[in-house]
């Protein structure tokens, strides 16, 4: 069984700042497990050497960039489904609202169109999915345990951790359903 910890935080809007005052929790690490790490712990169970284990992470760390960079979606799985899929990801938006606030950039228009959401205005990262079945047996095999006192959160762990800051931002979840 898994031992957790979190940590509770408070949420406490400014003024002016949309929400309402509320807690919530964030998960607590210990460690970062590295490369190096995870080629000794694979090496104990037989497999290889840690050095050639270490170079292969490595190698595979760089091919999931180069693949992402391709527009490709990366599945790493176990043989018993999907841990994680990485891939691109693109955010932006642009609102009647907006459009309404800076006539003279979007030549005196009233509502948003979508032409108006060009490539300037889009954001892109990479983003990391957990595969169901794997999240399932996680939080099904897991001991939580407190750690430390109640402190002062930010809007953005607030809103990170599920606790209702007013925003309307981002749909909080995957697009797409994974399988493992």
């Amino acid at each position: 069984m898994a031992d957790v910890k979190y940590q509770v935080l408070e949420f406490t809007p400014r003024e002016g700042q949309l929400g309402t005052h509320g807690f919530y929790v964030k998960s607590k690490t210990d460690n970062v497990i590295t490369n190096k790490e995870l080629a000794r712990k694979i090496e104990s169970r037989g497999i290889s050497r840690a050095s050639e284990i270490k170079m292969i992470l490595e190698e595979a760390a760089k091919v999931i960039l180069e693949e992402v960079s391709e527009n490709n979606r990366v599945q790493l799985e176990t043989g018993d489904g999907v841990l994680v899929t990485v891939s691109p990801k693109a955010s932006g938006s642009i609102s009647d609202k907006e459009v309404r606030e800076n006539p003279e950039k979007y030549n005196n228009a009233q509502v948003a169109t979508a032409d108006m959401l060009t490539p300037d205005r889009i954001t892109w990262s990479l983003k990391a999915e957990v595969g169901t079945k794997f999240s399932k047996q996680f939080a099904l095999g897991k001991t939580a345990r407190r750690w430390g006192d109640v402190e002062q959160g930010s809007a953005e762990d607030a809103q990170q951790n599920g606790a209702d800051t007013g925003s309307n931002g981002g749909n909080g979840g995957s697009d797409e359903n994974l399988e493992g």
